[in-house]
């Protein structure tokens, strides 16, 4: 009997156990997103980065003070402008650091948008990097072709004065 009672409050605790745990119920305010929202944000950015590319060094220098003053968040804007065509390699590095920071906090239609951005800044960098590279092996060479054309001159000189 008592091996009965055992195995039939092991069946109730164990059925016990598995149903849900009840809290009272809160109703979670269900977050708003709509495709049509989505779509808007990613039309805004397409318009900002449109309005960057067009823009005169003037009113790209005007708009850099003005994200670079404003509070916090608008580092997005800010690394937009700052990857401008015509940007330096200062402020495309000071861009690829915004964008590492502050891509996750938005949607993935966004960062697939501002990724673009990444591999542009990042093969421009890539690419200054090649350039100065090779212009300064085209420098090395050069001084080396001026040593040995001087030596040259040098020889040439003894020659005609023997």
């Amino acid at each position: 009997m008592t091996r009965s009672w055992y195995c039939g409050v092991l069946a109730l605790m164990l059925s016990g156990c598995s149903l849900p745990f009840s809290l009272p119920y809160q109703q979670q305010p269900e977050p708003i997103w709509s495709p049509a929202s989505d779509n808007q944000e990613l039309n805004d950015w397409l318009q900002l980065a449109g309005e960057v590319t067009h823009s005169s060094d003037a009113e790209r220098q005007q708009q850099l003070l003005r994200w670079q003053s404003m509070p916090a968040g608008n580092e997005l804007k800010l690394a937009l402008w700052l990857s401008h065509p015509r940007a330096s390699n200062s402020q495309r590095q000071q861009a690829q650091q915004l964008f590492k920071q502050h891509l996750p906090a938005v949607n993935t239609r966004v960062q697939q948008f501002f990724g673009v951005y990444q591999r542009y800044n990042q093969e421009l960098l890539a690419l200054n990097r090649q350039l100065a590279d090779r212009q300064q092996q085209i420098d090395t060479l050069t001084r080396k072709l001026n040593e040995l054309a001087s030596i040259d001159q040098q020889i040439n000189e003894r020659k005609f004065r023997e």
